[in-house]
């Protein structure tokens, strides 16, 4: 068993047993989950199923995909931790998802209607008081989701992405070296880099995937992420990969290969620096451990073709089953913070369906392509 990111012989074997192991854990416990969301509940875990069944070839397990999507739809309205934008904005980007790899049969149009209504009017309120935020919060929150949704419906996306495009130009913030967006007051989030950006590079990320899709003309804003580019450059003394992966997007969106060339000298220089990584790097999920820094140099290596990206892919990879070290953890795994929350350790976000997935993605990498759920940009 062989993969493009370097997972080759016994490693191939350990990580196919261990989702084997992964995915009875997450059925075992999955009810103890309480929330409907993507990295924190029953969305998370129905995609996970869908790849599992890609893994084991084995069509009944899709059936327990479409069940566990439908029980986090009858989650929604009792779930006390939900959380606007980015929860409904998952529902709509897995909804999407797993229609188009058949394992749901309805109309994506007709079943988010009424979540395409509510996530607009909160996109206009938090606009109206000049809440950007990240992609976790504020109206950007809200755009991924309508991203998402100019795939089945273009001809709604397109003028809300406009108004909300307007908005991001009339809330950048100017100053003598470039310029910046803040959020409001319900717009500081803690998350982890690159998922979850700092505003402006959140912004940059935003403005290349629409311009990508067609939805926003570059020329129009390409001086303003000119402006946004400096700024960002002027407050970094040393490049976050986050700043390299923005830079690395918006050259391919405006044609601009200094941008994608500072941007992949960034990654690489990123990708070079294993041993630092893994002095940070205390679990193997994607938020914050092995999952996320491999997916990251996955990403990035198919988008340049680039071998050191492709080699740093690999090696987090294989990282990934160096952190099954805990006998009394879920398959072997354990998040690095409330290490003994059940939800967190089985969860996509930090869990092991997270973990699972990821695995998945590196044992089948021409088979299973879960980019926009955890991407959107």
């Amino acid at each position: 068993m062989t993969t493009s990111t370097g997972i080759t012989g016994l490693s191939a074997m350990i990580a196919a047993a261990k989702i084997d192991e992964i995915y009875e854990v997450v059925s075992t416990h999955k009810k103890q989950l309480s929330s409907f969301g993507f990295t924190r509940g029953y969305l998370g875990v129905s995609v996970f199923t869908y790849l599992y069944a890609v893994h084991s070839g084995k069509k009944q397990y899709l059936d327990v995909a479409r069940d566990t999507f439908d029980h986090a739809c009858d989650l929604v309205d009792s779930d006390p931790l939900k959380a606007y934008p980015q929860d409904f904005a998952s529902l709509g980007a897995v909804a999407q998802y797993l229609c188009q790899v058949s394992v749901l049969d309805l109309d994506p149009n007709v079943f988010l209607s009424d979540i395409d209504a509510v996530l607009l009017k909160k996109m206009r309120s938090e606009l109206y008081i000049g809440n950007l935020g990240g992609f976790g919060s504020g109206a950007l929150g809200y755009g991924i989701y309508f991203l998402q949704r100019s795939y089945y419906n273009r001809a709604l996306a397109l003028p809300i992405i406009d108004e909300l495009v307007q908005g991001i130009v009339r809330y950048a913030i100017p100053t003598g070296e470039g310029c910046y967006w803040k959020s409001g007051m319900n717009g500081h989030h803690a998350k982890a880099a690159v998922f979850y950006p700092t505003e402006t590079t959140a912004v940059l990320l935003f403005l290349a995937r629409a311009i990508d899709m067609g939805l926003c003309p570059a020329d129009f804003l390409e001086g303003i992420v000119n402006e946004a580019i400096i700024y960002i450059e002027n407050q970094e003394a040393d490049a976050s990969a986050e700043t390299g992966y923005a830079l690395l997007r918006a050259g391919a969106a405006f044609g601009n290969p200094s941008w994608t060339r500072e941007g992949l000298e960034i990654l690489r220089k990123h990708a070079k620096c294993r041993q630092e990584h893994l002095t940070a790097t205390r679990d193997a999920g994607i938020q914050h451990g092995a999952a996320g820094l491999a997916l990251l140099f996955d990403r990035v290596a198919r988008l340049t073709y680039d071998q050191t990206l492709e080699n740093a892919a690999g090696f987090w990879y294989r990282q990934i089953l160096r952190f099954d070290i805990h006998p009394d953890g879920f398959a072997g795994y354990k998040t690095l913070e409330n290490s003994w929350n059940m939800q967190k350790n089985l969860a996509f976000g930090e869990g092991i369906a997270g973990i699972g997935s990821a695995l998945v993605k590196a044992l089948h990498p021409e088979k299973v392509n879960f980019d926009d759920l955890i991407w959107h940009f």
